[in-house]
């Protein structure tokens, strides 16, 4: 069985491997000829013996031989090794794995993590094409064959098909229910694409997580496109009675993406579909919240205005890392600018300022131009504040390392004593951004 046709890859297994044997690899490299840490039990005498440190015990050493019957000794013959002793130095020896008369050089093996090693990374197929390829091959097996970039992507088709083949075993044994996440992704190119991630509980009742699809899907993106293709997906997938729910955007065309998923699947449906069509959280908060920052929109317009003015030009950047530099703060590589459909964006660009303000203050003397004034710095701490909570909520429900569900209580709970606080009827720009959130939040 080649290493593309294992039904499953224990990847973290290998790893773990791999790093054991190159801390190895770091001890033994200090030494010159000895590599082997059995030596550090044994001195030599002359050019063909040894002796034990411990029991004073002389082996023979024949100049070409490996060190098996000195490992052997301390872990069975030495009598003057304590229990506990021997058990580390057996567990220690044990991981010496490179000695030239144990090792077996596996091509197939060196092939798949290759492969691997292009998949983790992300890394272009014409790599294997670089002038650097062969050389770097060569130095670690001059008898190793290597591969062309074709042949590289066949490896890595090989090692998705075999994944693949692996979660569709597992789903065939699936005692439990699958939920599903799905959004569409518009490329640089305008093009759109699907894609589809299943959740699940395994038989370890551990929760598990993978995308199943990143599919094109033809414009225009309509109730019926989307629910044709969500539709394919499954049945590739042969999901057939185990789906409980789908995750989607707010919107009108998802309402009738599940109507149209219900009348397919029928009775196949949990509940009869009941509790399919789950609302985003995390969309949804960013509906309320983008509702709101039209209200403050002309509090931010001059910090926006100040950063895009300084992020232009690399000499402006320059003047601003001068200023951080007299007022001993971290210099800046460049300026976070907000894209205007994330709220969060404009969150982390207003906090980012609030961090550098004296200097961005200097700099607008130094360049004798018009800046925020001292009002709005201080409703823009304030907004901050204010929209804290948002943002630690849309992470909690954003996750995507452990469930988020038992958390929704808590957090929607904890906005809606945010939007009903009192304390922020104080501000103006504050008490007409909560009581905008606030419509927008108690009609969802």
């Amino acid at each position: 069985m080649s290493f593309f046709d294992q039904p499953s890859l224990d990847v973290d297994a290998i790893v773990g491997e791999s790093e054991s044997r190159s801390e190895s690899v770091e001890i033994r490299s200090s030494r010159s000829k000895k590599r082997s840490i059995v030596w550090d039990h044994f001195d030599e005498i002359g050019g063909q013996k040894v002796v034990c440190k411990h029991c004073d015990s002389t082996l023979t050493k024949a100049k070409n031989s490996g060190t098996s019957h000195m490992k052997c000794h301390l872990a069975a013959s030495c009598k003057k090794i304590a229990d506990k002793e021997r058990e580390k130095i057996v567990a220690a020896t044990a991981d010496d794995l490179f000695d030239a008369a144990t090792f077996k050089f596996d091509p197939d093996l060196t092939r798949g993590l290759l492969t691997l090693l292009f998949v983790d990374g992300e890394l272009p197929f014409s790599a294997t094409e670089s002038r650097f390829w062969e050389p770097a091959m060569w130095s670690l097996r001059p008898k190793y064959k290597s591969v062309g970039r074709q042949t590289m992507r066949e490896n890595c088709l090989a090692v998705f098909k075999t994944g693949c083949d692996a979660i569709l075993a597992e789903f065939k044994g699936l005692d439990s229910h699958v939920s599903f996440t799905s959004n569409i992704w518009t490329s640089s190119g305008s093009l759109g694409y699907l894609c589809v991630t299943a959740h699940w509980i395994d038989k370890e009742f551990r929760f598990q997580k993978r995308i199943i699809a990143l599919k094109q899907i033809p414009y225009p993106h309509t109730g019926q496109a989307v629910a044709h293709l969500i539709e394919k997906i499954w049945n590739d997938w042969k999901f057939d009675d185990k789906i409980f729910a789908i995750t989607l955007n707010n919107s009108s065309v998802n309402d009738n993406v599940v109507g149209l998923l219900k009348k397919k699947l029928g009775n196949k449906m949990l509940f009869s579909g009941s509790h399919m069509h789950m609302r985003c959280s995390a969309h949804i908060l960013n509906i309320i919240v983008q509702d709101g920052m039209s209200i403050i929109e002309t509090t931010l317009k001059n910090i926006r205005e100040l950063l895009r003015h300084i992020a232009s030009s690399g000499s402006r950047l320059q003047v601003l890392n001068i200023i951080m530099d007299e007022l001993k703060l971290p210099r800046k590589r460049g300026l976070t600018l907000d894209c205007p459909t994330r709220w969060n964006s404009t969150f982390v660009v207003v906090k980012e300022a609030l961090g550098s303000q004296e200097a961005l203050l200097r700099y607008v003397e130094t360049a004798s131009m018009v800046g925020p004034t001292t009002e709005e710095w201080r409703d823009d701490k304030a907004v901050a504040k204010f929209l804290e909570p948002f943002l630690d909520a849309t992470k909690s429900f954003s996750n995507v390392r452990r469930p988020s569900s038992h958390t929704y209580i808590k957090e929607i709970w904890d906005i809606r004593r945010l939007l009903l606080d009192e304390d922020y009827l104080d501000n103006a720009k504050l008490e007409g951004l909560a009581l905008q959130m606030q419509a927008k939040f108690c009609k969802y």
